[in-house]
């Protein structure tokens, strides 16, 4: 193997080490609401306006199955509604309630202080080039290389 996809390896491998640490600080940052990380990530989807249960899949980069369980959950929780999509009677929109709303604005700023507790390990210039490389790999797997 080339130094290239030795590197490429080894990042996803710590990408996906990274992505369980995050998951972990999700879930404690929302336990306090009842919440999981998989939840919240669901209901910040739903955040900007209705959406479909695909369309909250596509956002998340999840399956519609989780993205399906994870609005079925909220739902009974009272933190969204589905409501009827006037383009498509078959697929129902998901829309935030108003205690999904209040409920997300008690998260924002305990996410904001972990953020930028937590950013505090890098420089800015880092993260953007982190950032900016994380986003070039995923739009390369997305085309199918």
């Amino acid at each position: 193997m080339n130094v290239e996809g030795a590197h490429l390896t080894e990042l996803v491998d710590e990408v996906f080490r990274l992505a369980d640490a995050l998951t972990r600080a999700g879930d404690d940052i929302v336990a306090g609401e009842g919440l999981t990380a998989a939840r919240w990530l669901t209901l910040g989807a739903v955040a900007h306006g209705p959406v479909s249960v695909a369309g909250i899949a596509r956002r998340r980069g999840m399956r519609r199955q989780s993205a399906a369980e994870g609005v079925a959950a909220l739902e009974r929780a009272g933190l969204v509604a589905r409501i009827q999509d006037p383009s498509d009677a078959r697929a129902p929109l998901v829309e935030l309630t108003d205690q999904g709303r209040a409920t997300l604005e008690r998260i924002r700023p305990l996410r904001t202080e972990w953020a930028e507790r937590t950013a505090r390990f890098a420089e800015p210039e880092e993260l953007s080039a982190a950032l900016e490389v994380a986003r070039r790999l995923r739009a390369e797997l997305e085309r199918g290389q």
